[in-house]
């Protein structure tokens, strides 16, 4: 029997049910605490597997205290949170999620967008400071239908978001490394393009990527500056990979350059905590419905047990 230990909390109980009935002695961290480097080596040394979430950062240090193989799974996506030296190395299997909160993050994308464009944050502003007339807006609603929608990332998030892009007739294009990797968007009418004509030509442009040293801050000062002072642009991947402040500055001055930002606010707290009529920030909720933690929870039991069996076949 294999023993594994969850530092989150409120893990699911259809997955802890699973993990049990695959002989998986399971223990619940009884508190909200992140572990530090120093506990996760303890918890390391005694059990086989560690259930994590992206609060929970993994470095390298553990390495030196691990003896046998062990077993790290992330309830996320994105991996930025574990050492890439943890991630390669032979004595340690990372798994993650790859699909159970797509559909969520792109609906929150999409919530995003038209929130901003039919300037729903800013209509309830105004009735909330009983100024609730549409003449009171900075600027006429907008239809999102017909426009230009530029893709940057072609994972699974991208591939829901162009499912209801297409609702909405849509003109989508979509920046990749590797476009011959991604020919079955083509059967959507995606047109593969250069991130700089995503960011000159687009109406919309939404980034969904990880984090990597490829990535960060890919969407630079010099890139923000190619954006059309009248796109919408939608960031609900790392913040990191977006300049966030020169983002900002930018929105500051053209009242028609609209913002939407899913992230961690961290760093970011006191700028992003000022109103803005053509600003919408969430606190990284998008992945995070109850529908997709139900679904999250079962994924990642259901990759730890398929890991072992795996390992038993071996």
């Amino acid at each position: 029997m294999k023993k594994a230990f969850s530092v989150i909390s409120d893990l699911s109980q259809d997955a802890i049910t699973f993990l049990e009935n695959n002989n998986i002695q399971l223990t619940i961290n009884g508190s909200d605490n992140v572990p530090n480097t120093e506990e996760l080596i303890v918890l390391l040394q005694e059990y086989d597997i560690l259930i994590i979430g992206v609060k929970t950062t993994v470095t390298k240090d553990i390495l030196e205290h691990i003896g046998s193989h062990k077993i790290i799974a992330t309830l996320s996506i994105g991996l930025d949170h574990i050492d890439r030296e943890v991630r390669e190395s032979e004595l340690v299997q990372v798994i993650n999620i790859k699909d159970a909160n797509t559909i969520s993050v792109a609906e929150h994308i999409f919530s995003l967008i038209l929130g901003l464009n039919k300037r729903i944050y800013e209509s309830n502003n105004l009735v909330l400071q009983q100024k609730g007339h549409k003449k009171n807006l900075h600027e006429r609603p907008e239809d999102i239908s017909n426009k230009k929608l530029g893709l940057i990332g072609a994972g699974n998030i991208t591939k829901e978001v162009i499912k209801i892009a297409k609702v909405f007739n849509m003109q989508i294009s979509c920046y990749t490394r590797n476009p011959d990797n991604h020919k079955d968007l083509l059967e959507y009418g995606v047109v593969f393009k250069s991130l700089d004509e995503i960011l000159k030509e687009s109406d919309i442009i939404n980034i969904s990527l990880p984090l990597t040293d490829e990535t960060k801050y890919l969407i630079s000062k010099d890139k923000i500056e190619l954006m059309k002072p009248t796109a919408t642009f939608i960031n609900t991947s790392r913040v990191d990979i977006v300049d966030t402040r020169t983002l900002i500055k930018k929105a500051d001055k053209y009242d028609t350059f609209y913002v939407g930002l899913d992230i961690d606010l961290d760093e970011h707290k006191e700028l992003l905590s000022q109103y803005r009529s053509n600003v919408i920030i969430t606190p990284h909720t998008a992945g995070v419905s109850k529908q997709a933690i139900e679904r999250m929870d079962f994924e990642l039991a259901n990759n730890i047990v398929n890991c072992l069996k795996g390992a038993t076949n071996e």
